[in-house]
This record gives C-alpha cells, structure tokens and sequence, in this order.
C-alpha cells in the first residue's frame, strides 16, 4: 500500500540535495550529521542508500513495511 504523501527516490534525493545546499560547503554538511564528506557525497550521487541521519537532518522520515512471517513449511 502507498500512503498519499509517499515519495518516490527522484523526491528524496532533491530534499536531500537542497539540504545540502543549504550549508556553505559539502563537508560542513556532513559534519552537521557527524558522517565524512566523502561518505555524504557517495549517498547523493546514488553509490549508498541514504543514511537515516542523512534522511532526519533533510526533514524525511523513512517508515519501512511490517514484517511478514511464513512457516517453512509454505515456503
């Protein structure tokens, strides 16, 4: 099920970016939320998901689905 408000990565990824951009350099960015510049740079240029720090500092809150569970046996 996908809520009304949900976005998709394209959205996240330009949240995240203009939060960046918010900050007079990239490394102070990341020193906001305590990661490596090198490391903020992979996520926003897509080589790692997103941190969850990353996601907070830019206002986005990531809801993962519930767990499923299935017998062994149904499998």
């Amino acid at each position: 099920m996908m809520r009304s408000n949900s976005l998709k990565s394209g959205d996240v990824l330009r949240i995240v970016r203009r939060w960046a951009d918010s900050f007079k350099t990239e490394s102070a960015a990341a020193r906001s939320v305590g990661i490596a510049r090198q490391t903020l740079n992979e996520m926003t240029n897509g080589k790692k998901p997103f941190s969850e720090r990353v996601l907070s500092a830019a206002g986005i809150k990531r809801i993962q689905p519930p767990a499923e569970y299935y017998l062994m046996d149904e499998i």
